[in-house]
């Protein structure tokens, strides 16, 4: 894929990413250049400007060990090394967490690597991202394949424990190997997280990969389920067509990845790799589709999804065939195909998102820059239309139309003047409202949380301490809704006095959306259900792993409270702009119209060169228009998979190109 599909759509994204940066910062420039920036503005353009900038594309490969992940992460995107970088084979090789990322503030590669011991105080992986001292850091020579190889294999380094320590550390003691060198000692990874960086041309475009060992791993680390996969644009889970879906694959499914399929940001697939393993060379093509139909189709019994929706793949030959050359092996393996859907598919849902985040709002400021360009321009064309209908007294003419046009200039300092009382009064309510959604309050909230589970180490009593968090958190922002939808009053009839006065179509402006937060929160509740259940089991077994997950969950939670705060001060700082904007335009065209008027009207030009001036001040809004208008194509270029117009099967119906 690196050479292929994913890499030139990476590469038609990014370049399309630089054109709405390059017009947002021409729209920057454009505002300063005509006095009518103000620091909302400002700062709505700078968190624009910054979304783009840190935007990242990150693919996850989900699964239990033995379904072929790390053969499928080399096939799609490291063939060209002409062998397996990552250590792939029979059995378990990837034995902890991975992220495959570029650094760019790194002055060459490297793998650091999170000792599996950590697990054993509780703390989360965010905080230990922070503490470099607490990783082994291995150097990587990208010039050496054989090299590489050699030190990624160090990804899938065991140690013997014994069972009482592995399940200290959150491992399912029945389910590990038995060390060969010691009986009673057992084999776990020797690291908790690994995180490998080098200069590969997708992950230098910003691509990351996640690739996980399997449920062990989910179960343990809390923040791949509630943080790492949830912000990844795509997740395949992968199936063995030799297996079908067993009951570690349908666990994982429904513990942690059926519900991200609902998600419009997120596209989920199942990958029944491994199909070279049904076929039956004895036989002819016709009888090894119908076998492979009939594994599809068990399988999506099991998961309760359309056969259609599961993706077959050969990842082994899928990687051999591109080592030799040879495309025949590489059209029966399906991988092309896979690439496809998941190249489409994946970068379709990272540009609707640049859209909704950050096209929309910038796409409306502009339109409105560009209305009031026009209706200045039609009235100096109707200025300009009288001065050339009325041969004689055109000095008088002039100084009507200075009267008039200070007269419009007072006009909307006045309205400048009520939009600052406007804004105050809803400065005042605003800040009414966010007394419901506060720092002090969450700090509140988690102490009382804290107190309830460090008091209360029953499962009874745990559950009743998360419970009643969630509770509060939610309670806190369904006020803060509630205080929300009465201040919406108050901005409507601002708007509509204001459009009123003006002769103005309704305009857009920002709207606050409590339900996206409230569902977010929600669903980390329900999500949390799963492993609430195994609380017993944990407290027994796996206090660190059970603390983690408390904390973990805690942590998402109070993340997506702050969240919601924040985006409720982001509504009230811009919900007012596109008033302040339109009249702010409109008074300093107004006050431009007027230097130019008082010069025509001082001077002893004669009538034909007072016309010409005004007919220079007409050019001056033209050209000021059509850079507008510029812009405004500008952000309304199609992205690059819109352009390409075509329609990809997806996981879910409730995510569809129409949306877009």
């Amino acid at each position: 894929m690196e050479s292929a599909r994913l890499s030139s759509q990476m590469d038609a994204y990014l370049q399309w990413r630089q054109e709405i940066h390059r017009e947002l910062t021409r729209y920057r420039g454009w505002l300063v250049d005509h006095n009518v920036q103000n620091p909302e503005l400002e700062t709505k353009l700078e968190q624009a400007l910054q979304t783009l900038k840190e935007d990242k594309i990150t693919i996850a490969f989900v699964g239990e060990f033995s379904r072929g992940k790390t053969e499928l992460i080399n096939a799609l995107f490291f063939s060209q090394y002409g062998t397996r970088i990552l250590p792939s084979g029979a059995g378990r090789t990837t034995m902890c967490p991975t992220e495959l990322l570029y650094d760019h503030r790194a002055g060459s590669s490297y793998i650091r690597l999170l000792p599996i011991e950590t697990r054993m105080v509780g703390s989360s992986l965010a905080s230990f991202r922070k503490i470099p001292d607490k990783w082994v850091f291995v150097p990587l020579d990208q010039n050496d394949p054989k090299t590489m190889k050699k030190a990624f294999a160090e990804v899938a380094h065991q140690k013997p424990v014994r069972p009482q320590d592995a399940a200290a550390m959150g491992f399912q003691t029945e389910l590990l190997e038995t060390s060969p060198d010691d009986l009673e000692k057992v084999m776990i990874p020797a690291w908790r997280h690994a995180m490998i960086s080098f200069d590969h041309p997708l992950l230098r475009q910003g691509l990351t990969i996640i690739d996980t060992p399997g449920l062990n791993a989910l179960g343990c680390e809390p923040e791949l389920t509630f943080s790492l996969l949830p912000e990844a644009q795509s997740i395949l889970l992968l199936l063995s067509a030799s297996t079908g879906v067993s009951a570690t694959d349908l666990d994982i499914w429904n513990r942690h990845i059926r519900d991200l399929s609902l998600r419009e940001s997120t596209g989920v697939y199942a990958v029944l790799n491994k199909v070279d393993s049904v076929w039956d060379e004895l036989e002819d093509e016709q009888h090894n589709q119908r076998e492979l139909g009939d594994i599809k189709a068990q399988c999506a019994r099991q998961l309760s999804i359309a056969p259609d929706e599961i993706l077959c793949v050969s990842a082994k030959e899928g990687l051999l065939s591109q080592v030799e050359g040879n495309p025949q092996r590489l059209a029966k393996s399906l991988l092309p195909e896979l690439e496809e859907l998941l190249s489409n598919d994946m970068m379709r849902r990272k540009e609707y998102l640049i859209q909704k985040s950050v096209i929309k709002d910038i796409h409306a400021m502009l339109h409105g820059s560009r209305k009031t360009l026009l209706r200045r321009k039609e009235s100096v064309q109707n200025e300009l239309k009288l001065m050339k209908a009325q041969e004689s007294g055109r000095k008088i003419q002039m100084g009507s139309l200075l009267s008039h046009a200070r007269h419009e200039q007072g006009f909307y300092h006045k309205k400048l003047i009520l939009l600052k009382s406007s804004r105050k009064m809803i400065e005042r309510e605003g800040a009414k409202m966010l007394e419901s959604v506060t720092a002090p309050r969450l700090d509140g909230h988690l102490k009382a949380a804290g107190h309830a589970l460090t008091s209360s180490w029953t499962i009874v009593g745990m559950n009743n301490a998360i419970d009643n968090f969630f509770d509060s958190l939610k309670a806190d922002m369904a006020e803060l809704a509630a205080k929300q939808e009465k201040l919406q009053g108050l901005i409507t009839d601002i708007y509509a006095r204001y459009e009123a006065e003006q002769g103005l179509a309704p305009m857009d402006y920002p709207r606050f959306s409590a339900k996206e937060y409230i569902v977010r929160l929600d669903d980390l509740r329900a999500k949390s259900g799963s492993f609430r259940r195994n609380l017993r089991k944990l407290l027994i077994e796996q206090k660190a792993t059970s603390k983690r997950f408390l904390s973990t969950v805690v942590h998402e939670g109070s993340t997506i409270y702050r969240l919601y705060l924040r985006s409720a001060r982001q509504w009230l700082n811009d919900v007012l702009l596109p008033l302040f904007q339109n009249a702010q335009e409109q008074k300093a065209l107004l006050d431009e119209h007027i230097k130019k008027l008082r010069t025509l009207n001082n001077t002893d030009d004669n009538a034909e060169q007072r016309i010409e001036g005004m007919e220079s001040l007409l050019n001056d809004l033209a050209e000021q228009i059509i850079e507008v208008e510029t812009m405004v194509k500008g952000l309304r270029k199609p992205a690059p998979i819109h352009q390409s117009r075509k329609v990809i099967p997806m996981i879910t119906a409730q995510f569809s190109p129409r949306q877009l």
